[in-house]
């Protein structure tokens, strides 16, 4: 549900099983908190490279595993780095080199 609210926010519609829309539209910034700490991702990070004809997909998704959660992958990924620490039982980010020079992660 909220996936279908956010993308109807941004002006896609559902194509299938992807939410597409214009690719000339232009998307505003969201911004999602992990930990304290809000990560931003610029309308351009929201759209994957997947097209029909003048439309473009905008790579939201969710599962519904135990409960409705989000899939941050490809579009998070491209614009910050994520390390796992399995024997830590965490998670730390950072943003992508290509993105900006800074390289400490935080860590949730």
């Amino acid at each position: 549900e909220d996936i279908r609210v956010v993308s109807m926010m941004l002006g896609a519609t559902l194509v299938g099983q992807s939410y597409m829309m214009p690719c000339h539209q232009e998307l505003p910034s969201i911004s999602f908190k992990l930990g304290a700490q809000d990560f931003a991702l610029t309308g351009r990070d929201l759209v994957i490279h997947k097209r029909i004809g003048s439309m473009c997909a905008i790579g939201l998704e969710v599962v519904n595993l135990f409960t409705p959660s989000w899939i941050l992958g490809d579009i998070f990924m491209r614009r910050y780095y994520v390390q796992f620490d399995w024997a830590k039982r965490r998670i730390g980010f950072a943003r992508a080199a290509s993105a900006t020079q800074k390289s400490t992660p935080d860590l949730v």
